[in-house]
């Protein structure tokens, strides 16, 4: 008899990642999850999790208060969320434990069925994903402190990169697309600082 179980695969980059970043944790998601012969729905976004920066995660969690999902499958702790400890581990514990869903990381054996790992390691590994993106913070702003320092910080948002494997990909879909409707489609669940304009989409072309 086929198994009910529902689960839900999350998996998310930062913006200053490759994108690429989430399929491979995707991937390593539905083999683990294929191996257990679960029926899975999936969800990725490129966002920071240490700036609450996550609507996808929280369209998950609302489905999981309406009983939608029984298990949330994460590749790691610090991509499920990078935010301060005490706000990780009450979203987790409500997941958990009002909503009666039960919460995976493969990459550290994190497992909510297991009460030693869910109440030794979780917290400590919320604790570390946090302090992860709070030295890297500030490992940006003394970067940028010296370059002012040195004179060669001009300051301004770095040149937006267009993801031209995304680009092909719509093109190849529907190579009829006006520009503005091309503009709408790339920028689909991208992060505001990462959306382009149909401007730069009409520079690219030539190049595709």
């Amino acid at each position: 008899m086929a198994s009910t179980v529902k689960v839900i695969l999350y998996s998310r980059c930062s913006t200053d990642e490759r994108r690429q970043d989430a399929e491979i944790q995707a991937k390593e998601l539905r083999q683990y999850v294929q191996a257990h012969g679960w029926d899975f729905d999936e969800a990725s976004e490129y966002g920071s999790g240490f700036k609450d920066d996550q609507p996808k995660l929280r369209e998950i969690v609302e489905k999981i208060r309406r009983r939608h999902y029984q298990i949330l499958i994460v590749h790691s702790m610090d991509r499920f969320s990078r935010a301060h400890p005490r706000k990780t581990n009450e979203l987790l514990d409500s997941i958990v434990f009002d909503y009666k869903c039960r919460f995976i990381s493969i990459r550290e054996g994190i497992d909510s069925d297991n009460e030693l790992s869910w109440n030794t390691l979780k917290p400590l590994l919320a604790y570390f994903a946090n302090l992860f993106s709070k030295n890297l913070s500030e490992k940006i702003k003394l970067g940028i402190r010296n370059k002012k320092e040195k004179g060669l910080f001009r300051g301004g948002r770095p040149k937006k990169e267009v993801d031209l494997e995304r680009l092909r990909s719509l093109l190849s879909a529907d190579g009829r697309l006006p520009l503005r409707a091309l503009e709408t489609r790339y920028n689909e669940g991208v992060p505001k600082a990462e959306r382009i304009s149909y401007a730069t989409i009409r520079k690219v072309l030539p190049s595709l």
